[in-house]
């Protein structure tokens, strides 16, 4: 064996020899030992794992002096790859904000072990598209305090972000978890970027610390805690999410909103939403306890005052949080094992982090589809890609359209249930689409002019048309989808609908 390669020499009886191998070569190298290297590096198993393998398996291994040796260029083609995806991704981001006056970014610190870390990973995710826009990894080299590498991570960032495309990058909103030395280091030196802190972490506690005033031993009834209040701590923090989402970006109201849960627990609802059931429900009755003790009165409106996102509300006005962060955080898990993040070299252990970045950008998106409604419609829907697919033959049946793609059936997304008698054909041919994702448009068939559509497939009675409209048509017929499928070049559509 010649690492994962298989050797056979064989010679006759007049002194002729040949030899053959079960792989070609790439280079001057086998493509199955190269193969077998990559594969080895991005499925993120530790070197012993892969000793255990190959030898269960019997079908050869590769020495430390070939990984080593292809080690080297694979790693500077990885982290360019990582760079060119966030680059992309920072690209993607720019245009889905009005005006393009700046983005938003998520940013959390990730230690590589749960004590005195080694190495952190500090990643910077877009607010919209949810994708590495740029990373930093922190060793202790740099920094001896692990507690200090989510700060020099994210300076770095804001270096290398403020410095692409010509400097025109401008961060708007900047989420994280309540790091203070990073809301401290943004107030002193971004004074255009606003810190907001992620509201989960805000929140978990709000149960916990109104339990002390709703429940507690008898003897301290009416003075730490009072009975009135114990049924109202879930829905308190319910109300919590509502009024970080609906204050406007104000934190004046968004205090005000917390206070008002008093006098909304007492039956005053003068300073409640007027879409709130007291106010739009003739029969609205309470469904907990009401507050008629000027005890329980004053020990909830203590306690309110008392929580974290009252008393710091201009953090949590934009009711942001990190749950993509977190997300890929357990994502890394794949390359980075919290029990042995400190026994990797910093080489691999930064290549590691480079191959998570480019595994979540690749599929952070990959399966789902999603639908922007107009303004006369509801919020956008999300469907799922591969489900969508496995149940459109059922529907196309029922709706009476058929699809075809030369000889090809295709696996239509159908998005209404009209049922308008009509036929289209529409036989032209694809072209310029992208490889990855291609945009579908449904609309009226009777009402396609003017819309600027270059049409090249369409189905009525729920719809598949491919086109290159806007997304900011006024029209209210108009729904755009992207689907995660691509049409090849050079096809041609015939739809038709009986």
């Amino acid at each position: 064996m010649m690492g994962h390669v298989a050797e056979i020499s064989a010679k006759c009886s007049g002194g002729h020899g040949l030899t053959w191998h079960s792989s070609p070569y790439l280079g001057d190298r086998f493509l199955v030992n190269r193969r077998l290297a990559h594969a080895y590096y991005i499925c993120g198993i530790m070197p012993v794992q892969y000793e255990r393998f190959v030898k269960a398996g019997c079908f050869g291994q590769l020495g430390e002096d070939y990984l080593n040796e292809f080690f080297k260029p694979y790693s500077a083609c990885v982290k360019s790859l990582a760079e060119e995806s966030c680059h992309d991704a920072l690209l993607e981001e720019i245009p889905q904000y009005p005006d393009m006056d700046g983005i938003n970014i998520l940013t959390d610190a990730r230690h590589a072990t749960r004590k005195n870390s080694k190495y952190s990973d500090i990643i910077c995710l877009g607010g919209q598209s949810h994708k590495v826009l740029d990373f930093e990894t922190v060793c202790r080299r740099e920094e001896p305090s692990a507690q200090k590498h989510e700060l020099l991570g994210t300076q770095r960032i804001y270096q290398r972000l403020e410095a692409k495309e010509g400097g025109t990058v401008h961060i708007r909103v900047h989420c994280h978890d309540r790091n203070a030395s990073v809301n401290k280091w943004v107030a002193d030196n971004k004074p255009d970027t606003e810190s907001t802190n992620d509201t989960w972490h805000a929140s978990k506690n709000v149960v916990k610390e109104l339990k002390s005033v709703c429940i507690g031993p008898r003897y301290m009834e009416g003075k730490t805690w009072h009975p009135q209040l114990s049924d109202k701590a879930g829905s308190i923090k319910t109300h919590f999410y509502w009024a970080m989402k609906n204050c406007d970006g104000n934190a004046e109201k968004l205090k005000a909103m917390i206070i008002n849960i008093v006098d909304n627990y007492k039956g005053h609802h003068t300073n409640c939403s007027p879409t709130s059931r007291c106010h739009t429900d003739p029969n609205y009755e309470p469904s907990k306890c009401v507050i008629d003790d000027p005890k329980a009165e004053l020990l909830l409106r203590q306690a309110l005052q008392k929580t974290l996102i009252y008393k710091t509300a201009h953090d949590y006005v934009h009711c942001m949080d990190t749950f993509f962060v977190e997300s890929f955080n357990n994502t890394m898990l794949q390359y980075h094992d919290k029990r042995l993040g400190s026994h990797f070299g910093e080489a691999t252990y930064k290549l590691r982090t480079c191959l998570s970045v480019l595994d979540w950008n690749d599929h952070i998106n990959s399966r789902r589809v999603t639908s922007t409604k107009t303004a006369t419609e509801d919020s956008a829907t999300t469907w799922d890609n591969t489900r969508a697919e496995q149940d459109t033959t059922s529907r196309i049946q029922e709706h009476g359209a058929t699809t075809a793609f030369g000889s090809e059936e295709w696996s239509a997304v159908v998005l209404g249930t009209h049922s308008l008698p009509c036929t289209c054909e529409f036989p032209e041919t694809v072209t310029g689409v992208s490889p990855t994702y291609t945009t579908i448009a449904a609309l009226h068939p009777l009402s396609t002019e003017g819309l600027g559509l270059s049409v090249v497939a369409g189905i009525w009675g729920g719809i598949l048309i491919r086109g290159t409209a806007p997304h900011h048509h006024e029209q209210q017929h108009v729904k755009t989808v992207t689907v995660g499928r691509h049409f090849d070049s050079g096809h041609r559509a015939g739809i038709s609908h009986v």
